[in-house]
């Protein structure tokens, strides 16, 4: 029988950790083989990760395709970690920021719990997560997210199948900042995949104000989502939009998905005039 992975001091939600880090193939290997991860949660992040790299998965594709219940998960998952003496560092991060996410009693456990473990750094961090905590938790953001995001290594940036699939606003943001020629679709994306509208609009409104037509469409492509999935929309894109063609996936899912005591009187004015064209056009055909 393979050796079962360690009792870690809690399980991180696989939801969680994807929008966190970028995480590479030892990495969620040493996670579960740590405890930290379920073993569904580890499959389903190597299959995530898998989908955001497509032709460079590498490892991930062979985690992504283990039956979490088979015993040749943790074989395979020792054998990632350890070749790799730095992958724990990044569960050092996320275990923090998971338990300062918490509140209560809930929050005050699992920070007992990494005290427990006994690691000084991790202690001094969760026994003083305001200040020694705070600069541990930003720092592990700069390097296991904003830093890979910066890079371009933690997508496929060729593969519009993969953009599709961006859940990270770091992501996209780096993608602005390197002139990526498919930022657009990975705004897309974004839209498609981010549970929190506020967290897509900023990404959208870079994309409307561009001079490229190809990416201000796929702005208002993008909005239309964020109109139709979170029934929303903030200030800046509408201003931005009012100079945008009407008549546009955007109008539309706006005016149908959106209040419209939110909506300018712009989009008023375009929805009321196209209503009355189409009335006196039946009445013609009556």
């Amino acid at each position: 029988m393979p050796d079962e992975p360690c009792a870690g001091p809690f399980r991180i939600p696989a939801e969680f950790v994807r929008f966190a880090v970028a995480l590479e193939p030892s990495e969620v290997a040493r996670g579960y083989v740590a405890g930290l991860l379920g073993a569904e949660d580890a499959v389903r992040l190597a299959f995530l990760r898998r989908c955001d790299l497509r032709q460079r998965s590498g490892d991930f594709e062979e985690i992504a395709e283990m039956e979490p219940s088979a015993a040749g998960l943790a074989v395979l998952c020792r054998r990632l970690s350890d070749g790799d003496a730095g992958a724990g560092r990044v569960w050092e991060y996320l275990a923090l920021s998971w338990a300062c996410s918490r509140t209560g009693e809930e929050r005050d456990r699992l920070l007992a719990a990494l005290v427990a473990r006994g690691d000084h750094a991790m202690v001094r961090s969760a026994l003083d997560p305001e200040n020694e905590g705070s600069r541990l938790l930003a720092a592990g953001r700069d390097e296991f997210l904003v830093g890979r995001a910066a890079s371009g290594r933690a997508m496929h940036w060729q593969s519009g199948s993969a953009l599709l699939g961006t859940d990270r606003p770091e992501e996209v943001d780096a993608a602005f900042d390197r002139a990526e020629e498919l930022v657009g679709v990975a705004v897309i994306g974004l839209a498609l995949n981010h549970p929190d509208a506020e967290a897509i609009l900023p990404r959208v409104a870079r994309a409307l104000e561009s001079d490229d037509d190809a990416l201000r469409h796929q702005g208002r492509v993008a909005l239309a989502h964020v109109a139709r999935l979170h029934s929303t929309v903030d200030r800046r894109c509408l201003e931005l939009l009012r100079s945008h063609p009407r008549g546009s996936e955007a109008d539309d899912d706006l005016w149908g998905y959106v209040s419209h005591r939110r909506l300018p009187w712009w989009l008023w004015r375009h929805h009321l005039m196209q209503r009355m064209a189409w009335l006196l056009r039946d009445k013609w055909r009556a």
